[in-house]
């Protein structure tokens, strides 16, 4: 009966990470777009900003995702302090989501400022799909590149923790 419990405190934790992920990607996508009005140029039907959009909500969660398996899903209730445990790899996950919002922040700035020929801003406002889909691989590809590394630091302190 333990397992039960905690395989479903494993899935209520992993559905409000997942509510968070979300969240943060629109955040994050709108703390990097001053000059765009997201949810009217959703509404409008613009696909590349809903592109991209989606592709910073994904790149999260590919970032996140190593923290959310083994030890929070599977924190064992058998032992002693078993709501230590959930707390300690609730703060891994915390830390996890911080790491990612600031890494894909980082990566658009970065990119944005070395393309000086090309105002990435104001061709996904006028719905330049093209410009969309090379900004969602640069999104995409960040979170490739630095889950594991995520992953390495969040596993490092909630180690030193327990």
């Amino acid at each position: 009966m333990e397992t039960v419990f905690s395989s479903g405190v494993g899935l209520a934790l992993t559905v409000v990470v997942a509510g968070l992920i979300t969240f943060l990607g629109v955040w994050l996508f709108e703390r990097s777009t001053r000059d765009i009005d997201e949810w009217a140029q959703l509404r409008d039907g613009n696909l590349a900003v809903g592109i991209v959009m989606g592709a910073i909500v994904v790149a999260v969660g590919i970032i996140v995702r190593p923290a959310l398996q083994d030890p929070l899903i599977a924190a064992d209730l058998g032992r002693s302090r078993p709501f230590y445990e959930l707390l300690i790899n609730a703060v891994g996950l915390l830390i996890a989501l911080a790491l990612a919002v600031v890494a894909i922040g980082f990566a658009v700035w970065l990119f944005t400022r070395l393309t000086t020929d090309l105002d990435e801003w104001a061709e996904l406002a006028d719905g330049n799909r093209a410009v969309a889909a090379l900004m969602a691989g640069v999104v995409l590809a960040v979170a490739l590149l630095t889950a594991t590394a995520v992953d390495r630091i969040v596993a490092d302190l909630t180690n030193a923790l327990f």
